[in-house]
C-alpha cells in the first residue's frame, strides 16, 4: 500500500560531514593558528608554519584550500558546540569533492551559485556583498535545511 506524505523533508545532514564519496579528495594538516577550526569552516593554508588555521580579517580568497571536514570522536566540553579542531590537532581538510555546511545568510542561494566566507567570523554565506568568494565552491542544489545546512561542491583543487 503507497503511503504519502505532505509538507515534510529530511535535514540536510550535519555541518562539515562529507556528503558524496565518490570524488572526494581529502588531506590532513596541522591546525597551526590560534583559533579554533569549526567543522564546515573555510580554511587558509599557512606556509610559515606549516599547516592550516582559521580563516581571518586580512585573508584573500585565493588563502582559502578548503573546508573543515567533520572527524568522529569526544567532542571537547569547553563549548557548548563542542565540535572542532583546537591548535595542535591534525585537521581533515576537504580540498575537492561535496560537504554539508551552515549558512550565516542564505539570501539569494541558487544552484550552482558561488559560495562565499565572511572573512572576520570564518561563516559560509550565499552573499557576495563584502565576503570572499570561496575558490572553485559552488552550491550544488540551491536549497537548505531549516538549520542552514546546504550542501556545497569544491570542484578543483586551489593550490
Amino acid at each position: 500500500m503507497a503511503g504519502k506524505a505532505y509538507g515534510k523533508s529530511l535535514p540536510f545532514g550535519f555541518r562539515g560531514a562529507v556528503s558524496r564519496q565518490p570524488d572526494t579528495l581529502i588531506q590532513p594538516y596541522t591546525n597551526v593558528g590560534d583559533a579554533n577550526i569549526q567543522f564546515g569552516a573555510p580554511v587558509v593554508f599557512d606556509a610559515t608554519n606549516g599547516g592550516v588555521r582559521a580563516l581571518a580579517t586580512g585573508d584573500a580568497a585565493t588563502d582559502i584550500i578548503g573546508l573543515a571536514v567533520r572527524r568522529v570522536g569526544q567532542p571537547y566540553v569547553d563549548s557548548p558546540q563542542g565540535w572542532y579542531y583546537k591548535k595542535g590537532d591534525t585537521v581533515d581538510v576537504l580540498v575537492r569533492g561535496s560537504m554539508t555546511v551552515e549558512l550565516k545568510a542564505v539570501t539569494g542561494i541558487a544552484a550552482r551559485g558561488q559560495v562565499y566566507a565572511i572573512a572576520a567570523t570564518g561563516e559560509l554565506t550565499s552573499v557576495a556583498t563584502n565576503n570572499l568568494a570561496v575558490p572553485n565552491t559552488k552550491f550544488a542544489t540551491g536549497k537548505y535545511d531549516s538549520n542552514n545546512i546546504a550542501e556545497v561542491t569544491i570542484l578543483e583543487r586551489s593550490m
